[in-house]
């Protein structure tokens, strides 16, 4: 994959990666500043927005039509005090223009240029190389604020990646942290639902034990042997109706957790350091690098120990 090809790629991810580091910011934590004169992540969308549709649209509609056009500041759009969930899908629909015209281009296309007032004469090429670098930085802004939220991490979707070293010490905790939630708790308890369409404790633990086998170690192994593979996006949807995952022993899936783990594990402490960089391409993601998914898989870690514990607080009230 050319560094062109990357660039593009990044920025068509960038609006899947919003609505996942968004999603949960409901209500108040979205427009709550981490410190006073800091933004809120309610503030960093509406930058976002703002860079794309209002100033990085119609700069490449100019550079395609005219020849080397000059542009001035771009003054503030009205009506960008929408809500988030507005703002975010107002992202989407202008960077999905974007990219389709990125898309269409050829060599001279990427070449052509215009005049921008911060950064003087630029290539549509550069152009883009500096939307993707605006997207990883505003990105890793909202991870921060989510930090101070005390939201559940969404490094990946941030492109921030832990070193190997600690990311095996964080995925070794899972299994014991799992069996901590279960403790003391009854077959039937452990299979109850707190909610029609939600997972129960067992249903939760199937979806780490069978993860790590079924996609996360397979993925790693594909990173570090093979040239930017590819993979599909993950549907847990599709995964929840193969079959009925609160058949069977707790014990059971838990003992095929650890095992699993201890393997994923066991291939990670195999790999040198250089293999942290490994690239591949996520469906979800876009292009990710070996350790930018591992850490993937420690935050699914705490994403679902977090619901885990969610549905025992709620069947356990229920008696």
């Amino acid at each position: 994959m050319t560094a062109r090809e990357l660039s593009v790629a990044r920025l068509a991810a960038t609006p899947t990666l919003l609505r996942e580091m968004t999603r949960d910011a409901i209500g108040e934590p979205a427009s709550t500043p981490p410190k006073p004169g800091e933004w809120s992540i309610v503030e960093v969308v509406r930058h976002l927005v703002e860079g794309d549709r209002d100033t990085f649209l119609p700069r490449l509609r100019r550079m395609l039509a005219e020849s080397r056009p000059t542009f001035d500041k771009t003054p503030r759009a009205v009506g960008d005090d929408a809500d988030l969930a507005t703002l975010v899908a107002a992202f989407g629909d202008a960077r999905r223009h974007a990219v389709a015209l990125l898309g269409t281009l050829d060599e001279a296309g990427w070449r052509r240029e215009g005049v921008s007032p911060s950064r003087g004469p630029l290539t549509i090429e550069a152009y883009a190389a500096t939307m993707d670098a605006h997207d990883t930085e505003h990105l890793r802004q909202i991870h921060d604020v989510r930090e101070t939220l005390r939201l559940t991490p969404r490094r990946c979707e941030a492109r921030i990646a832990l070193e190997l070293p600690e990311l095996c010490r964080v995925l070794a905790i899972a299994p014991d942290r799992v069996a901590e939630l279960a403790a003391g708790l009854d077959a039937r308890t452990l299979c109850e639902r707190p909610a029609p369409d939600e997972w129960s404790m067992k249903e939760v633990l199937a979806h780490l034990m069978e993860l790590d086998s079924r996609l996360f170690l397979p993925r790693l192994r594909r990173m570090a042997t093979q040239d930017h593979p590819r993979f599909e996006a993950f549907d847990p949807i599709a995964w929840a109706r193969e079959r009925d995952r609160r058949e069977g022993r707790f014990e059971d899936d838990l003992a095929a957790f650890r095992r699993a783990r201890a393997e994923l594990l066991a291939y990670l402490v195999t790999l040198p350091p250089s293999a942290a960089d490994r690239p591949g391409l996520s469906g979800h993601f876009g292009p990710v690098t070996l350790a930018q998914y591992a850490t993937h898989t420690a935050d699914h870690d705490l994403e679902h120990l977090a619901q885990m514990r969610a549905c025992r607080d709620v069947v356990t009230r229920r008696g």
